[in-house]
């Protein structure tokens, strides 16, 4: 009969090593709940909790997550399961220190890896998941099985039939980051019609052509839109603003769009024909983003739609900006420095 595994701290009361293991290094904590089933046990019931859970997928897959109460603390993990033993590199970052171990185990896939973190670190839920450069080796369908379906989805792999393939998995979601290079002409309009929170869409390179167009605004139903560079000039940010205070995206609360809208004399043919005021640069507003996020907002004209709705529109020389002040989007106070 197998003896069963020892380690010096097991002779102590539990509570005892309930308080040892809070004390412990994250790879210590990771080391020492790999001895057996009974340190596992004994690490969940310390109640270390893992916040922020983050999962970045490129040639490996890397874990991000911190622990409530380590403020300084930032703890990795990167996961090479195609190989047996498996192979795991932990890194924490504590200033100024940064400690490293590598793990070797046999049997111990991707998803037994996840499911080890998430018992003794408490873990629920996965905040993002990124699909970067070389993820392509990795099926979309078995990540998710393994780490569900996260808040925020973030796509950065130029492979079209891979941005697809997780797309296809992954929709819905509440937060979408996509790369625009990869679709190439146009954004597939099964996208932007989606009910996203937030929808970021971006370039990779500068280089690399716009691919936005007024349509495709005009067609997208998120929240929060942010798109880094469009195909739009003064004309289309005119026609959007009259479409918008006519019933247009309905939903958006906030957007940042990328375009080319020049000097002054461009403004004035972004907003010909809308009846808008002044707001002075020194008065400052605080816009509420979700549930915590606050930026304040200075200067811009306010803009309204036909059932009274406002806005804050900025333009800028490659950018503007509209705030749009929903109840639940003002925030009358400022807010407090955690919140920045």
């Amino acid at each position: 009969m197998a003896q069963e595994p020892t380690h010096p701290l097991l002779s102590l009361p539990d509570d005892e090593i309930f308080e040892k293991i809070r004390e412990m290094r994250f790879e210590e904590v990771i080391e020492f709940s790999l001895i057996s089933e009974k340190t596992k046990n004994l690490v969940k019931s310390a109640k270390l909790q893992g916040t922020d859970f983050q999962v970045e997928i490129s040639s490996e897959v890397e874990i991000h997550f911190d622990i409530k109460k380590r403020k300084w603390e930032r703890n990795f993990l990167k996961i090479d399961s195609t190989n047996r033993p498996s192979e795991v590199r932990i890194s924490s970052s504590e200033k100024p220190r940064l400690q490293e171990k590598t793990i070797w185990r046999d049997q111990c896939g991707l998803e037994d890896w996840k499911e080890h973190l998430c018992t003794i670190f408490n873990l629920r839920s996965t905040n993002y998941i990124r699909f970067g450069g070389s993820s392509d080796e990795y099926d979309p369908v078995v990540i998710k099985k393994c780490f569900g379906v996260p808040s925020r989805l973030i796509i950065t792999t130029e492979s079209y039939n891979h941005t697809l393939a997780i797309l296809q998995t992954f929709l819905p979601v509440e937060h979408l980051n996509i790369n625009s290079n990869v679709f190439r002409n146009s954004i597939k309009p099964k996208i932007l019609i989606q009910n996203f929170k937030s929808l970021i869409i971006d370039k990779v390179l500068p280089e690399h052509p716009e691919v936005v167009t007024l349509d495709d605004l005009l067609m997208t139903n998120s929240k929060q839109i942010c798109i880094g560079n469009a195909r739009l000039g003064p004309k289309d940010i005119n026609k959007f603003i009259k479409l918008w205070q006519h019933g247009a995206n309905p939903r958006m609360e906030y957007l940042s769009i990328g375009c080319d809208l020049g000097d002054g004399g461009d403004h004035e043919t972004a907003l010909k024909g809308i009846n808008c005021t002044e707001v002075p640069n020194s008065e400052r507003r605080w816009f509420k983003f979700g549930i915590e996020a606050k930026k304040p907002v200075r200067g811009g004209k306010n803009i309204w739609r036909t059932d009274g709705v406002k806005a804050t529109i900025q333009l800028y020389e490659n950018y503007c900006q509209v705030y749009v002040w929903f109840d639940h989007c003002i925030c009358s106070e400022e807010p407090t420095s955690d919140n920045h």
